[in-house]
């Protein structure tokens, strides 16, 4: 049962919220498509923060969609285990440097007062979702090593199942619970995205380079 929920009824709920939700989102109240940027509030704690889990986790989520658009070069590059170790390396400082990006958000909402103010009950749902998924990953990479192969051979035919419709979760049963935790997890992320400031990463605002820069002036007594 549990099995069933995690890789068949969360990967479609998250699949069907993402496509009517987000659209529905954007275009009746564009603008609540947004970050909402408190830079302008705090911004030195920010840098800590915001740099390292970017350069963290884009990374890491550009090599999971590689292998499953890839497989087949990504077999070969693999099969070679001197790359299997460099890979897997540079995979765990990524993964490390992602959490430490995320943890010093997390401290920031905690520390700024002034950010109370624009911080909502999903900013925090959200923060520690982000920081969950990503301490899960650097567990599974540190205690369970060559992960990038179990997933090449496992999670991606299970996930070109669930593109076909015909889901074949038994790629995924065996897997011990922190990997089904890490799976859960990615597919809470992606069903929350449309809800959430995160929906902004789905948006590439080319406009924007032909908008002239904002001016912001400081109101003082």
């Amino acid at each position: 049962m549990l099995n069933n929920f995690i890789f068949i009824v969360m990967p479609y709920t998250a699949l069907a919220l993402l496509i009517f939700v987000a659209p529905y989102r954007f275009f009746t109240n564009r603008l609540t498509w947004s970050a909402y940027s408190t830079q302008f509030l705090e911004r030195k704690s920010l840098f800590w923060g915001i740099n390292p889990w970017h350069y963290g986790i884009i990374p890491i989520l550009a090599a999971h969609f590689l292998a499953f658009i890839a497989p087949g070069p990504i077999k070969t590059l693999l099969g070679k285990q001197s790359n299997l170790v460099v890979i897997e390396s540079i995979g765990l400082a990524l993964g490390l440097f992602a959490v430490f990006g995320c943890i010093a958000l997390l401290l920031r909402r905690v520390n700024a007062p002034i950010l109370k103010k624009v911080t909502y009950g999903s900013d925090w749902f959200l923060l520690f979702l982000l920081a969950a998924q990503a301490l899960s990953g650097v567990y599974i990479s540190t205690f369970m090593r060559w992960g990038t192969e179990w997933y090449l051979y496992s999670a991606v035919p299970y996930f070109w199942s669930l593109a076909t419709f015909n889901p074949q979760i038994e790629y995924m049963t065996d897997f011990p619970l922190i990997l089904k935790l890490h799976a859960a997890g990615a597919f809470l992320i992606v069903s929350v995205l449309p809800f959430t400031k995160l929906v902004h990463l789905l948006y590439v605002p080319w406009r924007f380079l032909a908008d002239p820069p904002i001016l912001y002036r400081w109101r003082t007594k």
